[in-house]
């Protein structure tokens, strides 16, 4: 006994898909798009990266140059009025941000210590917590930890010069943070929340790794066990956070 064929409900158009076939069709769709967002969330991250990288890179050569024109003193974390009170921060000073972003003045004149967006960490400044993205200290910090105590003067420079800095290669100059400066004390607390300031904690943010400019001007990455491997070999006094280590 032939069986009988299934009708068409509608002569003269195509069978329509079954149930089954518009399951696999739609399962196969929601396959590629999340493997679409996933490889350009991979892409963000590397453009991420590399955006802090850059920025990093350009810090320190900032920082050598003006220590080139300073008598071979860095940049100070700090700048001091004339009574003694501070006035800005390593990333403020005029001569410094020549050599960081270029040469630029206000409408006045004066020169402009603001750093464009595009110079920051990305991750930051998607993130908009109030001012906190719009600021180097949300991005980057300097590290003065194991450096001669001193705050600075009047014209931004520090005491210290590269005769301190006794093995540039292994010791960290900038590192992507959450504040101005970076404390060994504060190694281990970023949480991954973006917004605290004035924690001197160094920011594991871009695939849970720091991204470290070191003061010979190479750049590396730092995870939270690389930091625990630095605390076994003479913590603090690691050239890593002590420039004047041997």
């Amino acid at each position: 006994m032939k069986k009988s064929a299934v009708k068409n409900p509608l002569p003269g158009f195509p069978r329509g898909f079954t149930l089954t076939e518009l399951l696999v069709v739609i399962v196969i769709i929601v396959v590629l798009a999340s493997l679409a967002m996933v490889g350009m969330r991979r892409m963000r991250d590397m453009a991420d990266k590399a955006t802090a990288i850059r920025s990093l890179s350009q810090l320190q050569i900032a920082n050598a140059s003006f220590a080139s024109e300073n008598s071979g003193r860095y940049v100070s974390y700090q700048v001091m009025d004339k009574n003694g009170n501070r006035a800005g921060w390593w990333y403020q000073v005029p001569e410094f941000l020549i050599f960081f972003r270029g040469e630029v003045y206000k409408a006045d004149g004066s020169p402009d210590k603001t750093v464009p967006l595009s110079m920051l960490d990305p991750k930051v400044v998607r993130a908009k917590v109030d001012n906190f993205h719009k600021s180097m200290a949300g991005s980057f910090g300097m590290n003065n930890a194991g450096l001669p105590n001193v705050v600075g003067t009047p014209n931004g420079e520090s005491y210290y010069t590269l005769a301190n800095v006794s093995q540039p290669e292994r010791s960290m100059a900038f590192a992507t943070a959450t504040d101005v400066r970076l404390a060994y004390p504060s190694r281990y607390k970023w949480d991954g929340t973006e917004g605290k300031t004035s924690d001197g904690a160094i920011a594991y943010r871009h695939g849970d790794k720091a991204i470290v400019v070191y003061f010979d001007g190479h750049v590396g990455e730092m995870s939270k066990g690389d930091m625990r491997q630095i605390d076994k070999k003479r913590g603090s006094n690691n050239p890593f956070w002590n420039p004047r280590a041997n």
